[in-house]
C-alpha cells in the first residue's frame, strides 16, 4: 500500500474531514489526556473542599477543647482557693475557740472566788444575826 503524499507530509485529515498537523491516533490520544487532566483537576478541587472542611473542623474542635481545658483550670483553680479559705476559716475557728476556753477558764476562776467571798459574807451575816 502507498502512503499518502499528504501523510507523509506531515497533514492528516480528521473525521470531520478537517486538515490537522498532528496524526490521528495522536490527537485522540491528546484529547483523552485533556480529558483525564480535567477529570483530575476536578476530583484534586473535590478533594481540597473535602481537606478545608475537615481543616475546619478539626480546628472548631481545637477550640473547643481548649475552652474546656481553660474551664477546668478555672475550675482546679477556684477549688484550690476554696481549700485555701476553707483552712484558713479553720484555723481562725480553731484559734476562737481557744480563745473562749481561755475565757471560760478565768470565769470559772473569778466565780469560784465570788463563790467562796459570798460565801463568807453569808456566814459573816449569820454570825452577826446571831450575835444579836
Amino acid at each position: 500500500m502507498a502512503k499518502d503524499p499528504l501523510a507523509e507530509a506531515g497533514f492528516y485529515f480528521d473525521e470531520l474531514n478537517k486538515l490537522r498537523v498532528l496524526e490521528p491516533d495522536v490527537s485522540q490520544k491528546t484529547s483523552e489526556l485533556k480529558e483525564e487532566c480535567k477529570e483530575f483537576v476536578d476530583k484534586i478541587g473535590q478533594f481540597q473542599k473535602k481537606v478545608g472542611g475537615l481543616i475546619e473542623l478539626v480546628d472548631e474542635l481545637a477550640k473547643e477543647a481548649e475552652t474546656e481545658k481553660m474551664k477546668a483550670i478555672g475550675a482546679r483553680n477556684l477549688l484550690k482557693s476554696v481549700a485555701k479559705q476553707r483552712e484558713a476559716q479553720q484555723q481562725q475557728l480553731q484559734a476562737l475557740i481557744a480563745e473562749k476556753k481561755m475565757q471560760l477558764e478565768r470565769y470559772r476562776i473569778e466565780y469560784d472566788a465570788l463563790s467562796k467571798i459570798e460565801s463568807e459574807q453569808n456566814e459573816f451575816i449569820d454570825q452577826f444575826i446571831l450575835q444579836k
